[in-house]
Formats: structure tokens, sequence, C-alpha cells
């Protein structure tokens, strides 16, 4: 009687339209929402819930809202925000400018946050352009900006900011872009967990 019952329910659900699927309770559908954290590996440390795909695109095992709000708030610290818009997940700053190496930098950062199956992606980037006469710098007549490489490792260190902000263990990011000290896992590396790091800055 029971697994006659079990039946019925399971073809009920299945019959439901697909506009309604949302009202499934948790127990009812194998899609699960992201969650804070993974399974912790045999020896005793957490997973990486955070890892990158490629240089601009990061996968975050964490709910969608707990993102954005992680994102906002690193920006925040050292950036003017320009657009930040909830419904599309884009976050861009303005033009910020900084000394580094005898140079002289600015850049902004564009963030699109969107949920995918299971997760939430994140693709920041990252655009940097570089002084070419670094002694236009204070007045800025006739200042000439050249696109440059990010010197600083900007992308690596918001990604390593928004893990601290949301309490997760270091993100697996490529290598090359860790700020701070590091530790080679063969798949990738995770840096090792620090207080939030500010972005390059000096005087000109």
């Amino acid at each position: 009687m029971r697994l006659l019952v079990v039946l019925c329910a399971g073809l009920l659900w299945g019959c439901i339209p697909e506009h309604l699927q949302k009202y499934r309770s948790a127990s009812a559908t194998s899609v699960a929402e992201p969650v804070s954290a993974v399974a912790a590996p045999t020896g005793g440390e957490k997973r990486a819930t955070i890892y990158a795909l490629d240089k601009q695109t990061f996968r975050f095992l964490i709910r969608e809202d707990e993102v954005w709000d992680s994102a906002v708030s690193v920006l925040l610290r050292n950036y003017n925000l320009n657009i930040v818009d909830r419904p599309t997940g884009i976050i861009t700053t303005e033009w910020d400018s900084f000394y580094l190496k005898q140079a002289v930098y600015r850049n902004k950062v564009t963030v699109r946050i969107r949920r995918v199956a299971g997760a939430v992606e994140v693709t920041l980037l990252n655009n940097v352009e570089r002084l070419r006469d670094a002694s236009t710098a204070a007045s800025g007549v006739g200042a000439v900006w050249l696109p440059a490489e990010d010197m600083a490792g900007e992308t690596g260190r918001l990604v390593q900011n928004m893990a601290l902000v949301l309490n997760q263990p270091p993100p697996l990011l490529p290598p090359g872009m860790v700020a701070g000290q590091a530790s080679d896992t063969g798949a990738g590396t995770i840096a090792t967990p620090a207080p939030l790091m500010d972005k390059a800055s000096g005087t000109y």
C-alpha cells in the first residue's frame, strides 16, 4: 500500500506544469540550492567553495544573495561604484588611479553575477591602463593612457577578499593570481588565509 502511495505521488509531481515547479518542496526536488560549504575532505580541512574557471570567471558554491553582498562590500573598500544593478547582476566602478613600480596606472572593474546550475558564476573584468608619461599625472594635461596588464593582481585580490567576507576557505585560483603567500596544490593554487587585502597604492 505504501509503495502504491509513493508511486502515485511521484506521478502527480511529474504532472505539475513547469511554471508551478518552483512551489515544490525541497524534499520533492532533485535540484539543490547552493550552500555555503561543501563536505570536508579526509584531511579535516574544508574544500574550496570558490574556484576559477579561467582568469576572469569564477564559480561560487554559495547562495547568490551572499555572493552579491560580498562583491559590493569588497568593491566599496577601494572603489567608487558607478552601476549597482541587482536584477541584472551587474556592478561597475569608476576609474581609480594608483602608483606601482614607478608607474601610474588606473583601472575600473566590471562584475557580473548570475545563477548557473547548482552554483553562482562571477565574471570579473579588470580594465587596466598605464599613464605613458607619469609627469602629467598631477595636471592631467596631455595625459595618454595605454592598455596594460593587471600587474597588481587585482582580480585575484578581489576574489580572495570575497572569500574572506563570506567566511569561506581560500579560493582555488590559477598560478600567478594569488595575492600574498600561497601553497601549490597541483590542481591550482590555494591562498593562505589573511586579513582583507587593500588595493595597491602609492603617491605620485
